[in-house]
């Protein structure tokens, strides 16, 4: 009896972990992790970053989990300049100047996304019919940096955030949205496209141009 009253005391002082397996919701990610360490959403993805896991969701559901490998040990530390930003492939990211260093760094062009989040009703269907896509996230994670330059209406944003996206609406005279501009590492401007209709495949055709 007192092997048996170890064994529950030690249960309940040490509850199992839990895992986070395909398909739970984004409800049991957060309740058996935590809040992530950084998070991205494009559309119906979502990407959720902790220090030992990625995991991405679709629709609110778990689709992959991919462990984190440990760096070695003995490994050398790498210089600041010489580090990736760390923007996931496929996923979108709100800093411009960071998108740019990627960009360079791995010779790839930049996909600007000028929208209105939470009240653009084209930008809504572009973000649903071909950006939310797995054919538009297989290809802007081999050819693209995302960037989304958000004007929401109800959405709160930092001050330094919205300076930027005007900025750079004002500096390519984005006159409405949806607005894509693509741009190469440097910021030059390579083409510009809005909503089209067709899905994914003309869309990318397009993009494959510039």
């Amino acid at each position: 009896m007192k092997i048996l009253r170890i064994f529950v005391i030690l249960t309940a002082a040490f509850p199992p972990l839990m895992a986070v397996e395909i398909g739970d919701s984004y409800d049991q990610v957060i309740a058996e992790k935590g809040a992530p360490a950084a998070k991205m959403q494009a559309g119906e993805i979502q990407i959720l970053n902790y220090p030992e896991q990625r995991i991405k969701l679709k629709g609110n559901k778990v689709v992959e989990v991919n462990a984190k490998l440990p760096e070695a040990a003995s490994a050398p530390a790498e210089p600041p300049a010489a580090r990736a930003p760390g923007i996931p492939p496929g996923t979108w990211t709100t800093d411009y100047p960071a998108a740019l260093r990627q960009a360079r760094q791995q010779k790839t062009k930049v996909f600007l996304f000028f929208t209105g989040s939470d009240w653009c009703g084209w930008c809504k269907r572009l973000d649903r019919e071909i950006l939310s896509t797995d054919q538009f996230g297989d290809y802007a994670g081999k050819n693209l940096v995302l960037v989304k330059l958000d004007f929401p209406r109800g959405i709160p944003q930092s001050a330094s955030l919205k300076a930027q996206n005007e900025q750079l609406a004002q500096h390519h005279k984005v006159g409405g949205f949806p607005t894509v501009i693509v741009v190469d590492s440097n910021g030059k401007p390579m083409g510009r496209l809005g909503y089209q209709a067709g899905g994914p495949g003309g869309f990318i055709a397009a993009l494959k141009k510039f």
